[in-house]
């Protein structure tokens, strides 16, 4: 299973379906999480990777960009403000 740091938008790593089933996979592990669970692993997640320095703001973005196509406008913009928020930290 990948993480954000391992998605890359041109990298050609993974082909589209690829993604889009790992994308799949990741979000199945937190189906029934509230919006604050959400949140608390996200931010759990980012300061470990900030800790042990492999967390990339390139990496973030790059996830986003795969991500927030599938969102509707309400999602996309909370996740936004959570980007903008771990990029703050």
């Amino acid at each position: 299973m990948r993480s954000i740091r391992d998605f890359e938008r041109d990298g050609g790593k993974s082909d589209n379906q690829t993604l889009k089933e790992e994308v799949q996979a990741v979000a199945s592990k937190y189906v029934g999480k509230s919006e604050e669970e959400l949140i608390r692993a996200l931010r759990q997640n980012v300061a470990e990777s900030k800790q042990n320095g492999t967390f990339s703001v390139e990496q973030l973005e790059n996830f986003v960009s795969v991500v927030s196509p599938n969102l509707d406008e309400q999602s996309r913009n909370k996740l936004m403000a959570l980007v903008d928020m771990i990029k703050g930290e």
